[in-house]
């Protein structure tokens, strides 16, 4: 019986389900192990969000904001360890993220998890497409500084739409398959980027910063702190993968891979939760409640390393907005070349060619509207965390593992403040999105 077969067999057979059997070999050839794991996982979530923490810090204070870091971390490193058990049902395998919750939902769980998934990866195009705009800009601007030019190509809509015009062409390739090296450019860069915004950070030495942090009206402070959490909830946005890492790792026997990925969730989420805190603590040290929203642009020297940093994050910010982008152009048109309706003429390439080319000058439009990196990291964070991270990793394992009364309620109760806090951080982020816009001109220089 294939993969296929018993995941449709397990998903008729709700009652039936269990987590503890021996893993059944499906032949497919696997070789990952915890180290790659913990690989897979910290290269696919430290990015452009660690940019915006200081900022976040800056907004809830010193003592909400390292605390705000430790909560969601403990959160993310609980509900990830609950996914990670899911990733073998009745001793199969489960491949994705989808495959386990269509097992233990049934259809309607995939349809609903296919949609926040989908609408993540769009939004986290949008981010990655502002970020590379604006990275652009900034270098532009240190060259003509450097000329000492009065005229220059350093307006953020100019930059923001040759960014596109590069994943124009970018997005036409193939599949995912073409991008692993420059994946693997784009990991290099995320770390670099962020470790030199962590030794400036620290070469800065000066210590400022509050208790309560920035001092704004009552309503301001509300949606700023709002909009901060979902920053840090963006920070540990891995949920969505993490099935698909723990479907490459080796292992049999009872829960062989479960194990192997629980002890790299660990490693991962205590190795990136320590270095959100180095960045954010030192940028927040350094600048205090005037951090901007992205660390990078509060530092005027060394110029060259500043225009490094912003060299990376371009060069970082291409093939990310791929790895988001290629798996909601590839269902998409899927599901529309099955379509009965759909014109012969306007299949295939055609299709892909229109199609792919007006996704990416949407996405680039969108982008030169609303040029608030923090802002929309902050709505791509809230809008994710709690029916990725926490409701559908919690439902799955009492559906799966049938915990006792107490258990299931203390796990339900988490699972309702984590709606809260993620509803709660959304109408935030949309707030400011609101007010950001107001003074905001499209095409000024």
């Amino acid at each position: 019986m294939h993969h296929e077969d018993f995941v449709k067999h397990a998903s008729m057979e709700k009652g039936s389900l269990s987590g503890t059997d021996d893993v059944i070999d499906d032949g497919v050839p696997r070789s990952g192990n915890t180290f790659t794991a913990v690989g897979h996982t910290i290269t696919a979530v430290i990015g452009a969000g660690v940019l915006s923490l200081p900022y976040a810090i800056s907004m809830l204070g010193w003592v909400a904001g390292p605390l705000c870091l430790g909560l969601f971390a403990s959160i993310t490193l609980y509900t990830s360890q609950l996914l990670a058990d899911c990733g073998v049902i009745n001793g199969l395998r489960q491949r994705t993220y989808t495959n386990v919750v269509e097992t233990t939902f049934g259809r309607w769980g995939y349809l609903t998890i296919g949609w926040v998934q989908h609408s993540n990866l769009v939004l986290t195009a949008l981010a990655y497409q502002i970020t590379g705009g604006l990275s652009l800009q900034t270098v532009a601007k240190s060259i003509c500084a450097a000329q000492g030019a009065t005229d220059c190509f350093d307006s953020y809509w100019k930059w923001a739409i040759i960014f596109a015009a590069i994943q124009v062409l970018m997005v036409q390739m193939p599949d995912l398959s073409y991008f692993w090296w420059a994946s693997l450019i784009g990991a290099a860069m995320s770390f670099s980027y962020s470790t030199i915004a962590l030794a400036l950070s620290i070469r800065e030495g000066n210590t400022h910063g509050t208790v309560g942090g920035q001092s704004l009206t009552p309503s301001e402070k509300g949606f700023g702190i709002l909009n901060s959490v979902g920053a840090i909830l963006f920070a540990y946005s891995f949920s969505m993968i993490l099935i698909e890492i723990q479907d490459t790792l080796k292992g049999a026997g009872k829960g062989g891979p479960v194990r192997v990925m629980q002890k790299a969730v660990q490693i991962s989420v205590a190795a990136m939760t320590s270095f959100y805190m180095a960045v954010s603590v030192a940028g927040y040290m350094a600048f205090g409640n005037a951090v901007p929203g992205n660390i990078l642009n509060a530092f005027d020297q060394p110029r060259w390393v500043i225009d490094m940093a912003n060299i990376m994050v371009v060069i970082h910010m291409i093939p990310a907005y791929q790895v988001y982008s290629q798996p909601f152009l590839a269902f998409s048109e899927y599901h529309y070349n099955q379509w009965r309706y759909a014109p012969s003429f306007f299949k295939g390439i055609t299709f892909r060619l229109v199609y792919r080319t007006a996704y990416v000058i949407l996405i680039g439009f969108l982008g030169i509207c609303l040029p608030f990196f923090g802002d929309i990291v902050g709505l791509v964070g809230a809008i994710g965390f709690w029916p990725a991270t926490v409701f559908f990793p919690i439902e799955c394992w009492i559906r799966v593992y049938r915990p006792n009364a107490t258990k299931r309620m203390w796990l339900r109760c988490l699972n309702v403040g984590c709606f809260i806090v993620t509803l709660a951080a959304t109408v935030g982020s949309v707030q400011l999105i609101v007010v950001d816009s107001q003074s905001y001109e499209i095409f000024s220089d």
